[in-house]
């Protein structure tokens, strides 16, 4: 029997954060749906926008692989102490304990979407998931 579908309607603007990670200038952040929302061993799914200049700084998820997809812009991905440009369409996977940030290098918004996975040493300790309903929906 297949999954319910989930349709998740998210109205409310970004937060605006200023210096995530250690960085630089602010950027714009949505979580769209967590682990509890979803199917499968996906702990997040996020919305990030970082204004030119600005810097989302080096740091490392003890418990998650990150995914970014870059949907407008160009950045600079920082992993492991090295550097690639990014821009629209690259798809970025940081493994468990990766070091990783981001800067803003173009003259446009950099925007991407951000996936949150749990690794399968986590998920093989946890009970099954399924996704439930967000209090207030």
């Amino acid at each position: 029997m297949a999954a319910d579908a989930v349709i998740i309607n998210s109205r409310e603007a970004p937060a605006q954060i200023i210096g995530v990670h250690g960085g630089i200038g602010p950027m714009f952040w949505k979580r769209l749906a967590t682990g509890g929302m979803l199917h499968g061993d996906w702990e997040s799914f996020e919305y990030c926008r970082v204004p030119p200049g600005s810097v989302i700084g080096e740091h490392v998820h003890s418990r998650t692989e990150e995914i970014y997809y870059i949907v407008t812009g160009r950045g600079e991905m920082r992993m492991n102490d090295a550097r690639r440009e990014v821009g629209p369409g690259d798809l970025i996977v940081t493994p468990l304990n990766g070091k990783h940030g981001i800067a803003n290098i173009g003259d446009e918004d950099l925007e991407f979407l951000v996936v949150e996975v749990l690794p399968p040493a986590i998920t093989a300790v946890l009970p099954a998931l399924s996704p439930v309903a967000e209090a207030g929906r």
